[in-house]
């Protein structure tokens, strides 16, 4: 391999001294050695202007660029950079090496294959950089994701939807199969790296983990992939063969039938495997085929012919509407998932999820991303949403239940340390929010204080005073007053009531003062500009605001208050559309609101719930219903989360059927918390945990992690007793 980087490298120098690119560049660093400034209207090399970065990575850079060779030689493309020395593997390659491969390959695969043609190479200070054509399109990746509340259930009964990404696969699988017959092997063939062109076509792109069966090169092969399309063989750098592809195949399928990224899935044992696939994909012998495909055993594993031939079956019998035999579906019981929950409260507790020293980690939202793919960067922080005191939360809700968290005593007084330096030895600098700052903080101290997790101690309830009462600008529920209200609400037991009414009342007058003549409230400041934006969700938004007024309202039957929510209700109404019977919300830049709690529909929804409860007025409930209604009944997703994932909406399906009384909230729920232990992992050593969203590694935050999937389960095991999280 050393001895043809010399000769390519070679090569490139007799081009440049042909093209007089010595004579003529422009360098972007004057010389100096090291990656270009990734900025439009830089030039690399010669004849490329950047337009814009497309990927910024330790290994590599990729950038758009415009190309202009002569007055009839230009367009767009696509570089990649590399620089001699960076990322170098254990025997020595470095980036380069990768690259001049994949040229190599794009240069022998160029008439054969759909991929991007090759434009050019060359070197400049210090890094090699590998020109190609740009495709048109967009990543299969992103295409699930545009259809991502239709696509399943397009699938299962054949709609315009589900007919093309059924067309999509058998494309994908012809590629690769027709990669495979020139003896090369893709090796990192995932969702990303299919490219849905405008007329339909499939392209695949990043060659540079492939390897070539005829010449048995590179040797070793390069390592790794991506987790979650990489085979057991893969992982452990084995000999290429072409079941490696099959693996990633497999996983491909499984993605585009289910939204899930692979990793959450694919590493199980066999017998895990099928019943995770089996659940997903209700088709049996699609099921099968996905298991085949993902089986641990590259012997087992089908050919890409046969997967062809079942996916092209699977289409034709979709066309004349064919009956096919359904999946073997497991349910897991309610018992079930209680032993879950108590497995996983401890699993919260092992060094998977907190460090013996530290307590509970997060992921560092600071730092570059961690080199190794499997782990991130860990930081210590104090806050309810990402951080201690959400784990806190969780731990004394369950105590409440009957739950065992002695295990997670050495890390609650961590957390209590932690508060005591981030907090109340800088009180006048920390943030007001309630979800990242001192209110949420407060809100769970009391809690615990009440409920026996920590022992109360005279100092911990000055605690709560400093943390209650801190400056605020903003007005939502998240960052602003709305939230600090709520935190109020819920340690009314602690305060004096004439004080509770007198901050509360500050509160609301604040509020009241800046409603705009239509209902609404304007409050968060875009960074680019000083226009004021108007939100609908429940975290920044009207619908939260909404939601305190009310519980203001009711607290203290306040028929002015009342007025001012329904005047806010009613703004959201006008900011509503008609689908048929359901009701939908959409942005300003008129994309229709996804499903969730936090900026999603389900939030507003939640608005509307607590309208009605408090006046029981069926047009509330209308727009509650109907809002819900306009989610798939099984829905999926990739994120798992309370604040846009799938827990935080099952957390709303259960406050509907508390609301309404209606069975259908409950089915929804209940389909949600099959998802969620469908999705559950194992850990050999500690326990069950759960990629939440695409973390590498698992954290035990509470709106983005471990211990707001675990309280979603908690709360439907006891639906009547435990409430909404972080809410009166």
């Amino acid at each position: 391999m050393e001895i043809l980087k010399r000769e390519h490298m070679e090569q490139i120098k007799n081009e440049k001294l042909i093209t007089e690119v010595d004579t003529m560049n422009v360098s972007t660093d004057d010389g100096i050695k090291g990656k270009a400034e990734k900025k439009a209207g830089k030039r690399i090399g010669y004849n490329y202007i950047i337009i814009k970065s497309l990927k910024k990575s330790q290994k590599n850079d990729v950038v758009k660029c415009l190309y202009i060779k002569s007055l009839t030689d230009f367009g767009f493309c696509v570089i990649k950079e590399g620089t001699y020395g960076d990322t170098k593997d254990k025997y020595g390659r470095d980036i380069t090496d990768r690259l001049i491969w994949q040229q190599q390959l794009h240069g022998a695969l160029h008439d054969k294959v759909r991929l991007p043609r090759l434009l050019g190479h060359f070197e400049e200070n210090g890094n090699y950089y590998l020109v190609i054509e740009r495709i048109k399109g967009q990543p299969l990746y992103k295409a699930i994701r545009e259809k991502n509340g239709e696509l399943r259930e397009g699938l299962i009964n054949g709609t315009k939807a589900g007919l093309t990404f059924m067309n999509y696969l058998v494309q994908i699988v012809n590629l690769v199969d027709t990669l495979h017959l020139n003896g090369v092997v893709h090796r990192d063939a995932t969702a990303n790296n299919f490219i849905i062109t405008p007329n339909g076509k499939v392209a695949v792109i990043d060659m540079e983990l492939s390897y070539n069966l005829k010449q048995k090169s590179p040797a070793p092969p390069f390592q790794l992939g991506t987790y979650g399309y990489m085979s057991p063989e893969q992982l452990k750098t084995a000999i290429p063969t072409i079941k490696e592809d099959v693996f990633a195949v497999g996983a491909v399928v499984m993605q585009v039938w289910t939204g899930i990224s692979p990793s959450k899935i694919t590493d199980v044992p066999i017998e895990d495997l099928c019943k995770k696939v089996h659940f997903f994909v209700p088709d049996e012998i699609i099921a099968d085929t996905i298991v085949r495909c993902l089986h641990p055993e590259a012997k087992q594993r089908p050919s890409l012919k046969e997967v062809h031939d079942l996916l092209t079956q699977y289409t034709r019998d979709l066309h004349v509407k064919k009956q096919r035999p359904p999946s073997r579906i497991v349910i897991y019981s309610k018992n079930q998932i209680k032993e879950t929950v108590q497995s996983a409260l401890d699993t919260l507790s092992s060094s998977l999820l907190a460090d013996e020293e530290k307590g509970w980690f997060s992921e560092d939202t600071h730092s570059e991303l961690n080199r190794d793919k499997s782990k991130i960067n860990k930081a210590w922080y104090a806050s309810f949403s990402r951080g201690a005191t959400g784990v806190m939360y969780l731990m004394n809700q369950a105590q409440n239940r009957g739950f065992d968290v002695k295990a997670a005593d050495p890390h609650i007084q961590k957390a209590l340390s932690l508060i005591e330096t981030k907090y109340i030895n800088r009180i006048e600098q920390v943030s007001p929010s309630l979800h990242f700052g001192a209110p949420g903080i407060a809100a769970t101290l009391f809690h615990a204080f009440r409920d026996g997790l920590i022992q109360p101690q005279t100092h911990y309830f000055d605690w709560i005073n400093l943390l209650l009462h801190r400056e605020n600008k903003a007005f939502g529920f998240t960052h602003g007053i709305t939230g600090q209200g709520i935190a109020h609400l819920l340690c009314q037991d602690f305060l004096q009531e004439s004080a509770l009414q007198q901050r509360l009342q500050e509160y609301v007058s604040c509020l009241l003062q800046h409603q705009q003549k239509d209902g609404s409230w304007t409050n968060m400041k875009l960074k680019k500009t000083n226009k004021e934006k108007k939100h609908l969700g429940f975290a920044t938004g009207v619908a939260g605001i909404v939601y305190f007024l009310l519980e203001y309202a009711q607290h203290y039957q306040d028929a002015h208050v009342f007025e001012a929510a329904r005047h806010g209700l009613q703004w959201l109404v006008k900011r509503s559309a008609k689908k048929g019977n359901l009701i939908l919300w959409r942005t300003d830049k008129n994309k229709e609101l996804m499903h969730w709690w936090g900026e999603g529909k389900a939030g507003i929804a939640l608005a509307f719930m607590k309208a009605y409860s408090y006046l029981n007025d069926e047009t509330f409930k209308h727009y509650a219903t109907s809002t819900l209604l306009n989610n798939p009944p099984q829905v999926i997703d990739n994120n798992l989360s309370q604040l846009a994932g799938l827990s935080g909406l099952g957390e709303i399906y259960l406050e509907g059927h508390r609301t309404f009384g209606d069975a259908e909230w409950m089915k929804r729920a209940d389909w949600i918390a099959q998802v969620i232990m469908h999705l559950k992992k194992e850990d050999p050593q500690h326990g069950p945990y759960w990629l939440v969203q695409h973390e590498r590694q698992p954290t035990p935050d509470f709106m983005t992690g471990n211990s707001g999937v675990v309280h979603f389960l908690l709360r439907y095991c006891y639906p009547d007793m435990v409430r909404l999280p972080l809410l009166p």
